[in-house]
């Protein structure tokens, strides 16, 4: 639904940037006032529903940054129903003929309705709203059992690399996801998406993490213990390579040498975390891969594709978070990449699901909790692994010596532990 977009006088564009900086302050724990408005440059201001109560979606430059946020316009001394106990949405004053008070419209929950009713077209849902993630990601609620709504509080000058992934999936035939029902997009920039909501949907760290508290508590063999993750596991590597292989006919492929992806790795692990190339055997292993002479598919990925962006509903596995939209950690574009990167991600956050529960259970160290996150490690590893190269179809995006698939995956989830060591210091 398109709204009138606002003529802004000098007046208008004052009071809207104090809004803004405000808004700014707000989600970084500043301050606002005088300072934070010199910063705020208002560049659009659109009338999504006019009258009290009021929305309006604004777009203006702050901090270097393209922010987004919705204000709800509310008659003075009227309560806005919070969504959390800890938000105060109350933004300022704002006088449009007749004086209002400005909140966040999606920390309103008497608002946030009106929002997805202004996205979608249609009459607003009278569900219970409720918080599900607010982060410099996106600002995520949920309509009950229908839907969500996610709007992304910084934009990109163009379309959204995660919106762009997702679309391609859903129409590449990929079920996997929860389906875009609608897209919120202006002059060429993605401001958020509707998307059906998942039934009976646990997230995949979650259900990792039960597994490992069942284990640590009985103890004895994982296959044993009462939340086995193996078969879940092995569904969640099909699942992966059914999303490599959308991908693959979503965005198509290259082709690239082996070679140049280990040189990638070891500047990459040079750059991040040199004493990782000391490891015993490691270098050795990169020098064998570089001088294997050959060539592997490179295809658009997840890009930060491990458990907390996934999720296990009463249908199966689905991608929960296609945000990255193939943009790896520490990259600004969409890179082709061998999909194995993808694999390497999720192995390695098994590991840290595996270390991070030990650590919960035990934060001493003294129990020997390391041998049962080990076997833990090593069977769903192996089950994942096993479910992806499994899948029909996938021999085509990865070499056909499984020896070889296992040291590139090792190789790239070498480069991602550098990555996380280099910013955890």
């Amino acid at each position: 639904m398109t709204g009138a977009v606002l003529e802004l006088t000098e007046e208008r564009r004052r009071t809207v940037a104090e809004l803004v900086a405000n808004w700014v302050a707000r989600r970084s724990s500043g301050d606002g006032g005088e300072d934070g408005i010199q910063g705020v440059v208002v560049r659009r201001v659109e009338v999504l529903r006019s009258g009290r109560p009021g929305l309006l979606d604004v777009v203006a430059e702050a901090e270097g940054r393209i922010a987004h946020l919705v204000v709800g316009i509310r008659r003075p001394g009227e309560e806005a129903h919070v969504l959390r106990v800890s938000d105060d949405p109350v933004l300022g004053l704002v006088d449009d003929g007749g004086l209002g008070v400005a909140v966040d419209a999606l920390r309103d929950a008497d608002l946030a309705p009106l929002v997805l009713a202004a996205v979608t077209g249609e009459p607003p849902l009278d569900d219970a709203v409720t918080p599900l993630a607010d982060d410099d990601e996106a600002q995520v609620l949920g309509f009950g059992d229908r839907c969500t709504l996610s709007v992304f509080p910084w934009l990109l000058a163009g379309p959204h690399p995660g919106v762009s992934l997702l679309a391609a999936l859903d129409e590449a035939g990929f079920n996997h996801l929860a389906a875009p029902l609608a897209l919120w997009r202006r002059e060429g920039q993605d401001l958020g998406l509707v998307q059906e909501m998942l039934a009976g949907s646990a997230g995949g760290w979650a259900l990792a993490l039960t597994s490992l508290r069942d284990l640590y508590a009985s103890g004895g063999a994982p296959e044993r213990a009462g939340g086995d993750f193996g078969p879940e596991a092995r569904a969640l590597g099909t699942m992966a390579a059914r999303m490599h292989l959308a991908l693959d006919r979503a965005f198509g492929r290259q082709s690239e040498q082996i070679s140049t992806w280990i040189d990638q790795v070891e500047e990459g692990v040079r750059a991040a975390e040199p004493g990782l190339l000391e490891v015993a055997g490691v270098t050795d292993a990169l020098q064998s891969l570089r001088r294997s002479d050959l060539s592997a598919p490179a295809i658009r990925t997840h890009g930060d594709f491990h458990l907390g962006r996934t999720a296990r509903t009463d249908q199966g596995w689905v991608v929960a978070d296609c945000r990255p939209g193939g943009i790896p950690p520490g990259r600004s574009e969409p890179l082709a990449r061998s999909p194995l990167c993808d694999v390497a991600d999720l192995l390695w956050s098994l590991h840290r699901v595996a270390t991070e529960a030990a650590f919960e259970r035990d934060p001493t160290g003294r129990v020997g909790l390391a041998a049962m996150a080990q076997a833990w490690e090593s069977r769903n590893r192996r089950a994942f692994v096993s479910g992806y190269l499994a899948t029909p179809g996938i021999a085509g995006l990865v070499p056909a010596d499984r020896e070889l698939v296992g040291s590139l995956a090792a190789a790239f989830e070498l480069e991602r532990v550098a990555q996380l060591s280099a910013a955890a210091h």
